[in-house]
């Protein structure tokens, strides 16, 4: 096995030995999707589809479809965060060890992947008991996508400020983003919803569940806005390896 195989492998098993992780997971998708969706009222609501502009919904549905990208984006952040604070001096020994820089941020990134696509495949499953997105597949790569953005930002707070602060900071940030920003019940967009993470990713998640129609459009400036994000990442954990 490679040395970067080798090092996605202890990540792999290191996220499997945070019991919090592991629970957030499980809970948070049942928690944001079922329960949410649980306690609003029964009728529907005009929200603004960026493909189809203006239409009436499900009151539950806009809430499920909001809240599963919300789900993503907090595990894959905390995730981010965990595993970037645990590997701070595991990262500095293996280097010791003759283990690149390169080979080390591959397989962290490969471990967040994982843990995005896994919490989306979660999210959307959770999400199929109240609702079915139109575009099922376009919808999990939004939520996927979501989850990819806030596991980077993750990593740049798991690397710049301590654990507490870090929780605080991935537990606020997806809901301001997600929740207040981003909401398709708003009359007008506030001026900073554009950019922020979450903005791209969910205009594609919208489209996807509630009409056939996508615009690729959104899919290829989220990926854009996750590509930045990355570079972050990874010139933050360099100087955290101090190369």
């Amino acid at each position: 096995m490679t040395k970067a195989g080798t090092t996605f492998e202890m990540g792999l098993r290191e996220y499997a030995r945070m019991p919090v992780l592991l629970v957030l997971l499980l809970f948070l998708p049942a928690y944001f999707v079922l329960v949410f969706t649980a306690v609003m009222p029964d009728q529907s609501v005009l929200i603004e589809v960026p493909v189809q502009g203006r239409m009436r919904v499900a009151m539950t549905s806009m809430t499920a479809v909001l809240m599963t990208p919300m789900a993503s984006a907090l595990i894959s952040g905390v995730a981010g965060l965990f595993l970037m604070q645990s590997a701070k001096a595991v990262d500095g020994r293996l280097t010791i060890a003759g283990v690149s820089p390169s080979a080390i941020l591959v397989a962290r990134s490969s471990v967040l992947a994982v843990v995005a696509v896994t919490a989306g495949i979660v999210s959307l499953v959770v999400l199929s008991l109240t609702y079915v997105p139109e575009r099922a597949g376009w919808f999990l790569a939004a939520t996927v996508l979501t989850g990819l953005q806030y596991g980077a930002v993750g990593v740049v707070v798991g690397l710049v400020v301590n654990r507490l602060a870090g929780v605080y900071v991935l537990m606020f940030g997806p809901l301001l983003d997600i929740f207040i920003a981003q909401s398709p019940l708003a009359t007008e967009t506030p001026a900073i919803a554009p950019y922020l993470p979450s903005h791209y990713p969910l205009q594609l998640a919208f489209d996807a569940a509630f009409t056939v129609r996508i615009d690729l459009t959104n899919g290829w400036l989220g990926a854009g806005y996750l590509l930045g994000l990355w570079l972050i990442a990874t010139y933050t954990l360099y100087r955290q390896l101090h190369i």
